[in-house]
């Protein structure tokens, strides 16, 4: 598949061009470039993920999917000085199988089981910084450093099962208790994993600009 085929380029690099391409781009960007070496970032998928919070939380989770990315809807984006603001919202889930110990908030957690997450219409921000790097005569606008800040939205909802082994009747409770506050969950649990995700999507975007001149990409 050709780039160019995809991804138009945006003289002038002006915002409202940006996010029409961006959003146009982003479906096919998610499915992955085998030819460029870039992964799918929807699907996401990771075989394992650890987590450990303040208080000594330690969750572990197992065959994880996240879906929702390639149907983000572009809000705006600005560049400008080598540097990349993008702001768009989705609604995103999260599945496979997980394994907790400690306490969140006033609950304490011993389980091991099924869970999925959804997340509905998460605002994220990605602030994106390129430098130039010349390999073989060749200038690429490589990316730097990524950051993202987020912010939950309108709900977020916990399915997770053996919440306490053995004990279906407290995990039942507990269950209830975390979506009755998803909201203070997600202040104490969201940040960490949202920088586990973004340390995999870094990788992944790294490799597509890694990739490709930059003149291919960027009309200034």
């Amino acid at each position: 598949m050709w780039l160019a085929d995809y991804i138009k380029i945006c003289p002038g690099l002006k915002s409202d061009c940006l996010k029409k391409v961006i959003q146009e781009t982003l479906p096919l960007f998610a499915k992955g470039i085998p030819e460029l070496g870039v992964d799918p970032i929807d699907p996401l998928k990771q075989d394992k993920l650890d987590l450990e919070l303040p208080g000594g939380f330690k969750v572990e989770f197992r065959n994880g999917t996240a879906t929702g990315l390639r149907k983000c809807t572009i809000d705006s984006v600005v560049y400008q000085n080598s540097e990349a603001n993008l702001k768009m919202h989705c609604d995103l889930s999260v599945k496979g199988k997980y394994k907790a110990n400690g306490r969140i908030l006033i609950v304490s957690i011993n389980g091991d089981g099924d869970a999925k997450i959804r997340i509905k219409n998460v605002a994220l921000d990605a602030k994106i910084k390129f430098h130039d790097v010349t390999r073989d005569g060749v200038v690429y606008h490589e990316v730097k450093n990524l950051n993202i800040k987020q912010n939950y939205g309108d709900k977020i909802t916990f399915g997770l099962t053996n919440l306490f082994q053995g004990n279906p009747q407290l995990s039942e409770a507990v269950l209830q208790f975390l979506n009755q506050n998803w909201r203070q969950v997600s202040e104490e649990f969201g940040k960490p994993l949202v920088d586990k995700v973004v340390d995999i999507v870094y990788s992944i975007v790294k490799k597509f600009f890694e990739a490709v001149p930059k003149d291919e990409l960027f009309v200034e």
